[in-house]
């Protein structure tokens, strides 16, 4: 056999892939213990994420993430040790992440398939993931669909979201050598993706903390060692063995004790301070439904609130506390709805509060919609005073029926030129405040509504109901929904003598129809059947079809079917009635008891409210009555604008709503946390400072610039090594810097000596670490020149 002679061209290769692994380390300078730290960040974080179940094993599960953030680890922690720098590392593994993650996507919304690696089924996985990302374009922007129903894409998301996160705690800390860089960045994914999940998510926190501390420990250890080595103080290895020891002691205290903290402490001093923030994301309480994954126990951001428009994405999941209390007077019995405002025009996917809209502002105890057309009539209704508490629900008045009257300054906003109700908001921020509304009563006495008096109501409606509650947009109703319209039709049954096309026969079957668990049923999670079978169809249409689903889809199709018919309708929102103490007229209503209904208009009565949903909705029974009053309207007080009523309190005492504000303590102490928050960051800041080289010239100019502006400044007669001995004694912790400092910039300026890489490191340190001691000896200056003046 021949030798290989020099200058062959297989050699060249061959000796680039050795010199490349001769390149590698044979282990990390920080520790193999620092690597395993940050694998052990990655993976909780991965693991907490699939432990959520976002995507409801709809479109296969995540359990791949693990895998996916260690090999995101991988490419971060190789880039930097093989030197390729921060944009070359992040570019290959963007690269690489391009690749992989479509192929595991398509892996996942292929299971349970048995795919393999080799080229057939790397294609199939491939175009599994294309045909996903085909649809979700098509539905989002080709016909711009407020929401999408396919999941599948949320697999690209989460694979991109947690190899990301992976390589950036890689590089991060083995490139820049900045673990807290990582830790708060992973930290707070962690604790995002905790925060919108309900799922028992504490022993990953604990996992990633514990991961966390001992990276940071370890990595101070590492520093302390390299400053021990390089000043020759004694041995490094012991240094680092005592602080880890130390540092593992530190730790375990640290999570023992939070985890007793956690299972213990139930005080919550600051939440006072955070009652208005549900209010202040109510925007994103409407958009971030839409765009979330579909699956797990979602926990809803804290908003109890409806927005101006709504989408109906097919999953039903309101907040679980506590919207707000109402205290009746005593003797109260009356069930009601609590009525918040309500939507004019349907949107196909869902509804808009309606065009022209005006706002008129109220002071307080001042008639609302004065003159309007939705103005709070007296006739057939008698007025109901309540006292509302507010606390999950923020931003709209809410009152049972008709408001008439708040004794708080708000703001009443109309759709159309004659003034249809829409909404009432609060001008003000007083959390009680007192309502009277009209509602409307139920019985054969002058103005009652009887189904005698609603049948005989004709059809002669103002233009503008016709214009504003009868319009159905073009595609609203399929051949599903057509056929439940004339099934409803053909059930309708009227007395004799009676105008068999009447508006109350028909919205009284329509609302049977719907009600009846033969027909439909009362589901609140209805995405994967809307995914298979209501491809781009309108929410009426797709409720038609799929018969399953929640108060807005039987609401919206009641209220199309009759717009359908010529009758007008419009959808109600608010909740449900609450549980009501009959000792002390307290009713507490949740935002579990969120609710849609629907309001019929009769020419000469006004609004009628209907309730289809099924199992969960609420009726009011209807007397059969006469056309005519056959008593007189029962005696009662007349409702008028006077002093507020007065409310029992559960100390027997009664109460008058007032103004008291909120307290200045909470905001004391949220002061006093981000000052020391702030405060904290600026001495990161200070301490991370630049880490590259520093040459000992302008880190003495550096070092002169800010003893100048702590009244440290040299004198011209003094030699460097003089100047650093005068600063020493002001400094007394700083000598070994400023020793460090001036011995470079003598031999340096005077010696021509030239420092290595690791020496203008050093250098860099050691300025940091004096600008910190500068910072210091100002702070104590200032502290003891206030004790004499005292």
């Amino acid at each position: 056999m021949t030798a290989m002679p020099p200058g062959d061209p297989l050699e060249a290769p061959q000796s680039r892939l050795e010199a490349l692994v001769a390149r590698l380390p044979r282990q990390p300078a920080e520790g193999w213990l620092s690597l395993l730290a940050a694998a052990v960040m990655v993976v909780a974080y991965a693991l907490a994420v699939d432990d959520a179940n976002w995507l409801a094993d709809r479109a296969g599960n995540t359990s791949y993430l693990p895998t996916l953030g260690l090999v995101g680890l991988a490419f971060g922690f190789g880039g930097a040790k093989l030197g390729w720098g921060r944009w070359r590392t992040h570019l290959v593994g963007a690269l690489f992440a391009g690749l992989a993650i479509p192929l595991v996507a398509g892996g996942a919304l292929l299971a349970p398939a048995d795919l393999g690696l080799d080229p057939g089924s790397l294609a199939l996985r491939f175009a599994a993931t294309v045909h996903v990302v085909e649809l979700v374009w098509r539905d989002l922007v080709i016909e711009a669909r407020p929401f999408t129903t396919q999941v599948g894409h949320f697999h690209l998301i989460f694979g991109a979201m947690i190899w990301a996160a992976g390589q950036l705690v890689g590089f991060t800390s083995f490139g820049h050598r900045r673990p807290l860089d990582a830790v708060v960045v992973v930290g707070l994914l962690l604790l995002g993706n905790m925060i919108l999940t309900f799922r028992p998510q504490l022993p990953f926190l604990i996992l990633f903390s514990a991961a966390a501390l001992l990276l940071l420990t370890r990595y101070h250890t590492f520093d302390e060692q390299v400053a021990w080595s390089r000043r020759r103080i004694g041995d490094p290895r012991e240094v680092g063995t005592l602080y880890l020891k130390g540092g593992a002691l530190f730790i375990a205290v640290a999570v023992a004790g939070s985890m007793a903290l956690t299972a213990t402490a139930s005080s919550a001093p600051l939440q006072d301070l955070w009652k208005d923030l549900p209010s202040r994301l109510a925007a994103m309480s409407e958009w971030l439904p839409r765009v979330a994954p579909p699956g797990g126990p979602f926990r809803n951001p804290g908003a109890i609130n409806f927005g101006r428009s709504a989408t109906t994405t097919g999953v039903w999941n309101p907040s679980n506390a506590v919207a707000f209390r109402a205290q009746f007077q005593p003797g109260e019995e009356r069930i009601v709805k609590w009525r918040v405002g309500t939507y004019a025009v349907y949107t196909i996917y869902g509804w808009d509060s309606g065009p022209g809209q005006t706002a008129s502002a109220a002071a307080p105890r001042e008639l609302l919609l004065r003159g309007a057309a939705d103005e709070a009539a007296s006739d057939g209704r008698r007025d109901l005073s309540v006292q509302i508490s507010t606390e999950g629900l923020r931003g709209a008045i809410v009152a049972p029926a008709a408001l008439r009257m708040v004794d708080v300054a708000t703001t009443a906003w109309t759709v159309g030129d004659e003034g249809w109700f829409m909404l009432v908001e609060p001008s003000g921020g007083r959390d009680t405040y007192n309502i009277q509304s009209m509602v409307p009563l139920f019985q054969d006495v002058a103005g009652g509504i009887t189904e005698a008096r609603l049948r005989a109501a004709g059809t002669q409606y103002p233009d503008e109901v016709v214009d504003l509650y009868t319009a159905v947009p073009d595609g609203s109703l399929g051949d599903a929904a057509s056929e439940r319209l004339e099934d409803i039709r053909a059930a309708v049954e009227v007395p004799a003598d009676v105008d068999p096309d009447n508006a109350y026969d028909l919205a009284r079957t329509m609302q049977d129809y719907l009600r009846s668990a033969a027909n439909f049923t009362y589901d609140t999670d209805v995405l994967g059947d809307m995914a298979g079978q209501c491809d781009g169809a309108s929410s009426v249409e797709c409720f038609a079809r799929i018969r399953r689903g929640y108060c807005e889809q039987y609401a919206s199709t009641m209220a199309i079917l009759l717009r359908e018919s010529g009758v007008p309708a419009r959808i109600a929102y608010g909740f449900l009635p609450g549980d009501r103490d009959k000792a002390s007229g307290e009713e507490i209503v949740y935002g579990w008891a969120a609710h849609w209904w629907v309001e019929v208009y009769f020419p000469g009565t006004g609004w009628v409210e209907f309730d289809p949903t099924g199992q969960v909705g609420r009726t009011e029974p209807i007397p059969s009555g006469s056309i005519g009053p056959s008593t007189p309207a029962p005696s009662g007080p007349t409702p008028t604008i006077g002093p507020p009523p007065t409310f029992p309190t559960p100390d027997g005492g009664s109460d008058t709503p007032g103004g008291a504000g909120t307290s200045i303590g909470p905001f004391i102490a949220i002061g006093a946390i981000l000052a020391v928050g702030l405060g904290a960051l600026a001495f990161v800041a200070l301490r991370r400072g630049p880490r590259r080289p520093m040459h000992p010239d302008a880190a003495w100019a550096g070092l002169g610039r800010w003893a100048r502006r702590v009244g440290l400044a040299p004198r011209p007669s003094q030699t460097v090594y003089e100047y650093a001995g005068a600063l020493g004694d002001e400094m007394p912790a700083a000598r070994v810097e400023l020793t460090t400092l001036a011995r470079a910039k003598v031999e340096v300026a005077y010696g021509r000596r030239t420092l290595g890489e690791e020496g203008l490191r050093g250098i860099g340190a050691a300025y940091q670490r004096l600008r910190l001691a500068l910072l210091g000896f100002a702070i104590r200056r200032g502290l003891r020149g206030r004790r004499r003046r005292r």
